[in-house]
């Protein structure tokens, strides 16, 4: 039997195991959306208290979180498609496969990027090549940007990462990507502040992690640059992904939850343009 890897990670590190088990409990369904069955090989690996986060009833509170990652995937597959000799930057990565699950031609560039404990703990799993590059910083340290081409279309992806970051953190990431690089796109998720607030003891109980950027309206967004174009605004219980549930209250609730406000701004994946 291999030696299980232990992790040492606090705070919104620890975060990532939520995402890594959502993905890889995904894997196990008979009707999975993802498919991503190296998240289920990473979970397996690791010795890692993963049923602290089993306070749900049913796999079906882990849905949204694997339909946010399959949506941020199309979006990454539709922007490779055109630009084919892309630059993907995957900000607080953590443990997720995306590079995996959507295997880019060698013409792409694809950077993840993470503290360097995480990324330490990444290499565990996957190794450097010419097109694969991981960087350990933490990314409100905008150094890292140094790493990157910015002379080639970029896609820049931040799954379940800016509302771990002060607002302040948040305005000046976006300005400095958007000034960075000639042309791209954001892809990214938020979470409303009345959801922040409803959910922040069960974070700081399960990991320490606190949430602190949230937003009710899109505007705040379009003001940290002039360059930002939206294309996309999806609540996440409009996903496509919600008319494979099979009949039952979940799906019924999905449906009911659009026409509400609270709901339709509680976690919304954004697609902007620069």
């Amino acid at each position: 039997m291999e030696k299980m890897i232990q992790p040492n990670l606090t705070g919104e590190k620890e975060t990532l195991f939520i995402c890594l088990r959502a993905k890889a409990l995904d894997s196990r369904q008979r009707n999975s959306i993802l498919h991503d069955t190296k998240a289920d090989e990473i979970l397996k690996s690791i010795d890692y208290d993963f049923n602290k986060f089993k306070s749900q009833a049913s796999f079906d509170d882990d849905l949204p979180n694997v339909w946010r990652a399959k949506q941020l995937d199309d979006w990454v597959q539709e922007f490779i498609a055109i630009n084919d000799d892309a630059v993907v930057v995957n900000l607080g990565c953590g443990l997720d496969t995306r590079v995996t699950r959507i295997n880019p031609p060698e013409s792409v560039s694809w950077f993840d990027l993470d503290y360097p404990d995480v990324i330490e703990l990444r290499k565990n799993f996957y190794s450097e090549n010419a097109q694969y590059t991981m960087i350990g910083s933490s990314v409100t340290d905008l150094g890292w940007l140094e790493n990157i081409p910015a002379n080639r279309s970029v896609i820049i992806v931040a799954e379940g990462l800016l509302m771990y970051l002060a607002p302040d953190e948040v305005e000046k990431l976006f300005r400095r990507i958007t000034d960075y690089f000639s042309y791209g796109e954001m892809i990214f998720d938020t979470l409303s502040q009345s959801i922040i607030k409803l959910g922040k003891k069960e974070l700081k109980n399960s990991t320490g992690a606190i949430h602190q950027w949230g937003i009710n309206d899109a505007k705040e967004i379009e003001r940290f640059s002039p360059k930002l174009k939206k294309n996309n605004q999806m609540p996440i219980f409009k996903s496509v992904y919600v008319k494979q549930l099979p009949f039952g209250l979940f799906k019924l609730f999905c449906y009911v939850a659009v026409l509400f406000p609270f709901f339709r701004r509680a976690l919304q994946l954004f697609r902007y343009e620069f």
